[in-house]
């Protein structure tokens, strides 16, 4: 299962997040157990500063990921104006073909 999140703020408090980030990657760190991040992308936009992440959560630990990047979220919405999140949960290629009764596709 796969999740990105997705973030918007303000351009004006884009130091104020990334301070943010340092503290709650100390507090935070990655868990390994329940997934990896395969990537993060920032782009300015005009509503702001939009970051995705991707991350491969590992099988059974959806709910817990979930719940531990709202939590985490949720953190940097209380301190900073502006601040906006949003979690999907996507299947990836094997699940998807599961559900289809086949196999995928060799890479």
């Amino acid at each position: 299962m796969i999740i990105i999140t997705t973030v918007l703020f303000p351009h004006a408090t884009s130091s104020k997040v990334a301070k943010k980030n340092i503290e709650m990657m100390k507090k935070y760190p990655p868990d390994p157990s329940i997934g990896t991040l395969l990537t993060i992308a920032i782009k300015a936009s005009i509503e702001g500063m939009r970051v995705h992440a991707i991350f491969n959560v590992a099988k059974g630990k959806v709910a817990e990921a979930m719940g531990r990047f709202a939590q985490q979220y949720q953190e940097y919405a209380l301190e900073i104006d502006g601040f906006k999140y949003q979690l999907d949960t996507f299947m990836d290629v094997p699940e998807a073909y599961k559900i289809l009764g086949m196999e995928p596709p060799e890479e």
